[in-house]
């Protein structure tokens, strides 16, 4: 039962007190009864109103209660929310890093065998390079006694142009060194190898059928010349590991690398 209730109820038993005692036996009621009467009703309305007060009190309380509970609520959906939004990032996260260290895992491995490729091919050039470093030094000395030699040859030559030689004719005798414009003589001359042939084969224009042909090479090898052009020095062919040396010094008199 609600407190308005109660009060309406209690209004009415004191109603029905005051009735029946102004109708008890002979009608007759004293004032001290009715003071008295009249103070329990004025009790009653001022408990009355003080529970109204009361329960008015318990009202707003209960309600604020209820926006509390309502705003927590509010807040907790809000914060599960976020948890899963969070959770769901995390998630993707650590999907993407791992999708990530799975592509720097072959990135690596490309790297590495990239890095092996170039050690195998910066060795292969450093042996070619010393290969030709020494075709160059060998070629250099093999240059440097031709020249000595052209030298001298040209040396003994003046000399002996220098030296008198006597002419005889039909009817006098006379020295060439007389003579106002001698002729000059001719350029030394080497002696060619046996195993030259008058003509050059150049490495950087001919066939492979030429090469066959005119140097006695297998066709493999005239096409794997062919194949490495250009070349800038005869020995490159060594140099290379197309021509194995024994096979290079019986034909490098009858090839040139003449661009």
């Amino acid at each position: 039962m609600s407190l308005e209730r109660r009060g309406k109820s209690m209004k009415g038993w004191i109603g029905c007190l005051l009735v029946l005692v102004m109708v008890v036996p002979g009608c007759m009621v004293s004032k001290n009864k009715y003071e008295a009467a009249i103070a329990d009703m004025e009790s009653a309305k001022t408990d009355l109103e003080k529970n109204r007060m009361h329960r008015q009190a318990l009202e707003k309380e209960l309600k604020n209660l209820k926006n509390a509970n309502e705003k927590i609520v509010t807040d907790l959906e809000m914060m599960t929310a976020e948890v899963q939004r969070i959770k769901e990032g995390r998630e993707n996260e650590q999907a993407l890093l791992k999708a990530r260290k799975q592509e720097l895992g072959q990135e690596r491995h490309r790297v590495i065998a990239k890095v092996k490729h170039l050690k195998r091919e910066y060795e292969k050039v450093r042996v070619q390079n010393q290969a030709l470093k020494k075709t160059v030094g060998r070629y250099q000395k093999e240059l440097k006694g031709v020249r000595e030699k052209k030298e001298r040859a040209s040396v003994s030559s003046s000399e002996a142009l220098k030296q008198p030689r006597s002419v005889k004719s039909d009817s006098a005798q006379f020295h060439v060194a007389d003579v106002k414009h001698p002729i000059p003589p001719k350029p030394p001359t080497f002696p060619v190898p046996q195993k030259a042939v008058s003509r050059l084969v150049n490495i950087n224009q001919a066939s492979a059928r030429d090469m066959v042909l005119f140097l006695g090479l297998s066709k493999q090898t005239a096409e794997s010349i062919v194949a490495n052009r250009p070349y800038r020095l005869r020995g490159e062919l060594v140099a290379k590991n197309i021509v194995k040396k024994p096979k290079f010094d019986k034909i490098k008199d009858r090839i040139t690398a003449a661009p």
